[in-house]
């Protein structure tokens, strides 16, 4: 077995050790909300529903939800423009 077989071994134990935790904390997230949801009659899930909604729509309006400049980047870059 050559060393790039090895690499690419530990490379794949790594990925899936990570995955084996992401999955684990999204469980670990999940049980936690249905917890508090049931504790304060769903009241925080839906704060928490608005919460991620309105900030959702602040990213897009600020174009911060993707590649790109940002809206404050362009803003400054117009604004130079209009100080020559």
């Amino acid at each position: 077995m050559g060393m790039l077989d090895r690499l690419r071994r530990w490379i794949w134990k790594a990925e899936e050790a990570s995955n084996e935790l992401e999955y684990t904390a999204i469980e670990a997230i999940d049980r936690a909300e249905a917890v508090v949801d049931e504790h304060t009659g769903g009241r925080v899930g839906r704060a928490l529903e608005t919460v991620e909604e309105e900030s959702r729509e602040l990213l897009e309006r600020l174009h911060l939800d993707g590649p790109g400049e940002s809206a404050v980047e362009a803003d400054d870059g117009a604004a130079g423009q209009a100080d020559r």
